[in-house]
């Protein structure tokens, strides 16, 4: 082995060992080195996008049988589910911009369950009334 070749390889030798350094470290902690910070609001977004989506797909699904009476029930959920995915993603990683986005997404939250709870018939408008009710709850929580 020549000193050229000798030199690589404990280089590269070094980068494996310091790559691994601190993921072992991590795990034998047993603690996560970057705690999620916002959990519970990015679980009640995430609920908020899955309720959103089954009460748009209700709101299509009546606008395609002529029935516009939630036309404003429809917009509203359209705006809840792109706004939660968006505050969901920031709240994974502990963005210094979820306390001041949770704001605005706890308005649309609470303008989509109103709208959400002129339609108390349809269990797809109740589940995201509902969903939206514990999101804004928690938006409030953390909004700046």
């Amino acid at each position: 082995m020549q000193r050229r070749e000798f030199i690589a390889a404990v280089g590269t030798a070094a980068v494996i060992v310091a790559a691994g350094a601190p993921q072992a470290f991590a795990e034998m902690s047993g603690e996560s080195m970057h705690p999620a910070k916002f959990k519970d609001l990015q679980e009640s977004a995430g609920h908020c996008v899955s309720t959103g989506e089954d009460c748009l797909r209700h709101c299509f699904g009546m606008i395609a049988m002529k029935d516009t009476s939630m036309a404003a029930c429809t917009d509203s959920a359209f705006q809840l589910v792109a706004a939660c995915k968006a505050l969901q993603a920031l709240a994974a990683v502990n963005s210094p911009h979820t306390g001041h986005f949770a704001k605005v997404v706890e308005m649309i939250c609470t303008d989509c369950q109103k709208e959400c709870e002129k339609f108390p018939q349809y269990s797809e408008c109740k589940s995201c009334a509902e969903s939206c009710k514990a999101c804004a709850a928690e938006c409030k929580k953390v909004s700046a």
